[in-house]
């Protein structure tokens, strides 16, 4: 699969967000403090809704910053379609304002993707059913599995990204997942590139 896109930036983060400022700010800091090396990366901040808090923010950490008249619900869906459509990167990848990144998560994620349509890392997860943690992807097959996998683990061609939304019109109540919409973007055919390097802790 080659899209040939040209793009000012190899990776855009892109953080979903609306007036959680703390959680904002300690994103911000932390993709300041990333071991970048030669990647080219910009933030872009989506706000789900009016925040002069997020947009003061983005903007003291020199972060690029999109706000929506509404929020629009979804778990934050429609701010990640907007992110991936106004994204100036060749990939994106997606980090939520509440988790904690290490500092070569930027590095290694699309070290991952280079020559790839998907990257796929993996993170530390808080496993809800027992007590302690987990590592997710835990064992990676080759495609996407429901509930092992979440899009701070991956990084998408932005081309082939925009080509399904996270939204589904469909069922407006019912949250889309992860891995409702990466399972969407497998019927491309995408080239796919596991590596198993833990690169954050989902809180």
């Amino acid at each position: 699969m080659n899209f040939g896109i040209q793009s000012e930036f190899d990776l855009t983060v892109i953080t979903a967000t609306c007036r959680r400022p703390a959680q904002l700010g300690s994103c911000l800091a932390q993709f300041r403090s990333q071991s970048l090396g030669g990647l080219r990366c910009e933030h872009l901040v989506v706000s789900d809704g009016i925040d002069p808090e997020s947009r003061w923010l983005a903007n003291e950490f020199g972060a690029r910053y999109i706000e929506r008249s509404a929020p629009g619900g979804q778990w934050g869906s429609l701010a990640r379609d907007e992110g991936i459509r106004a994204a100036c990167g060749r990939f994106v990848c997606f980090w939520d304002d509440d988790n904690l990144y290490e500092p070569h998560a930027l590095a290694t994620i699309y070290a991952a993707a280079f020559g790839h349509d998907i990257g796929v890392v993996q993170t530390r997860y808080r496993c809800r059913s027992r007590v302690g943690q987990i590592i997710i992807p835990r064992r990676w097959t080759g495609s996407f599995q429901p509930g092992d996998v979440d899009t701070m683990c991956v990084c998408v061609r932005r081309d082939l990204a925009v080509r399904e939304r996270w939204e589904q019109l469909p069922f407006p109540t019912r949250p889309t997942t992860d891995w409702h919409w990466l399972h969407r973007l497998e019927k491309y055919q995408p080239r796919i590139q596991f590596v198993p390097v833990v690169v954050g802790f989902h809180l």
